[in-house]
């Protein structure tokens, strides 16, 4: 997710301009990720698309290991643009 979210990361991130983004999203059985909710936005729709991007770029996943019983596995994952992680 990170390499593909690093490819489409907008200019203004790169000139500086701060954000977080928070992503709920579920991986099904197959790697496929059928849908995924903007948890928080950043209020900067480039930075908000550029996250959602990482993720639907990297879909599939490899699929779930056959050990792990559930129908989808569900993450959330946050991105943060020149914001230090604490």
């Amino acid at each position: 997710i990170r390499r593909n979210w690093e490819a489409v990361i907008p200019e203004i991130a790169r000139m500086g301009k701060r954000g977080k983004v928070e992503i709920q999203f579920e991986i099904q059985r197959d790697g496929v990720v059928p849908r995924l909710f903007l948890t928080s936005t950043s209020n900067s729709d480039p930075l908000d698309k550029a996250a959602m991007s990482g993720i639907f770029a990297s879909s599939p996943f490899p699929p779930l290991p056959a050990e792990f019983k559930g129908p989808i596995v569900r993450l959330k994952i946050t991105f943060l643009y020149n914001i230090p992680v604490q």
